[in-house]
């Protein structure tokens, strides 16, 4: 079990009101951790009085680096695909500067509801590095996913080889999740998880079901069907009584609207188990 609580740590530049509604939700599952905010002057308020916020423009030398040797290969923006890439390098400056050697990192639209640090830390070993979204990483290895990631960029020859293999998993264009996936599977050499660790899954997509070859959760309206019981947060096995807990959820494009919903103190807290229903934005009975 790990000695020390884990930082968490978001990265956004633009103040949006969800990305305070997932910091503090961190926070709250999360009490002794440090939870950081890197952002921009205008994101400051986003970070209350329990949590921090740095500015990365301090952060931001070897993210400027290596926009010199980018290549664009996306239909997203320039700037947007860019910055993805940019946020490991700033990470991994900012992991320096703090001296810290371990932490987790979440997107500004994924909600928390585990403590981290309470994970033991062979339940995170092949999950590391699996999604951009949700990872917990050691400096070390950031250090060496940001040196991967220049070298692929930077040489012609493994530039060739990014592009084939991001169109033999089906993701032709280049963006930080398919050198995610490179680095995961032949740097690292672990096999996928697909989040489904620790006893409970943290969430690729809300809009998405689990891989093909994991068990099926219930859906509805074309997402995940979300259950409480006990203020605790579940997806139910698709023809089974079998009910999986949700590390963290991860909100992404349209279902941001539903964040205000799911804060763990506005989670009704009861014995029967209820979900959560989209049309209505309600906590509804579940069907025994």
């Amino acid at each position: 079990m790990y000695s020390v609580s884990l930082p968490i740590v978001f990265i956004h530049r633009t103040a949006e009101e969800h990305v305070g509604l997932c910091i503090q939700q961190a926070k709250y599952s999360n009490p002794s951790s440090r939870v950081i905010l890197i952002g921009n002057p205008e994101t400051k308020h986003l970070s209350s009085e329990n949590t921090e916020h740095y500015l990365l423009s301090k952060y931001f030398k070897s993210a400027q680096a290596f926009s010199f040797v980018y290549k664009h290969f996306t239909p997203t923006s320039y700037e947007y695909n860019l910055f993805c890439f940019q946020r490991w390098f700033i990470l991994r400056d900012f992991m320096r500067s703090q001296g810290i050697e371990r932490c987790c990192y979440l997107d500004s639209d994924v909600m928390l509801y585990t403590d981290i640090s309470k994970q033991n830390d062979i339940d995170f070993h092949d999950f590391t590095f699996e999604y951009t979204w949700t990872t917990v990483c050691d400096l070390d290895k950031l250090d060496q996913f940001c040196e991967y990631t220049t070298k692929f960029f930077r040489d012609a020859l493994h530039y060739e080889n990014l592009l084939q293999f991001a169109k033999e998993i089906g993701d032709v264009p280049i963006s930080d999740m398919v050198l995610f996936t490179l680095f995961h599977n032949y740097a690292l050499r672990r096999g996928a998880t697909y989040g489904l660790v620790a006893n409970g899954f943290f969430d690729h997509n809300l809009n998405c079901p689990f891989a093909p070859s994991c068990p099926q959760a219930n859906s509805l309206e074309t997402k995940k069907q979300i259950y409480q019981k006990d203020g605790m947060l579940f997806c139910k096995i698709t023809e089974t009584n079998n009910y999986l807990p949700a590390h963290s959820l991860h909100f992404q494009g349209h279902a941001k609207g539903y964040i205000p919903y799911f804060r763990s103190q506005d989670i009704p807290n009861t014995d029967d188990y209820m979900y959560f229903d989209y049309p209505t934005c309600k906590w509804v009975r579940a069907e025994p």
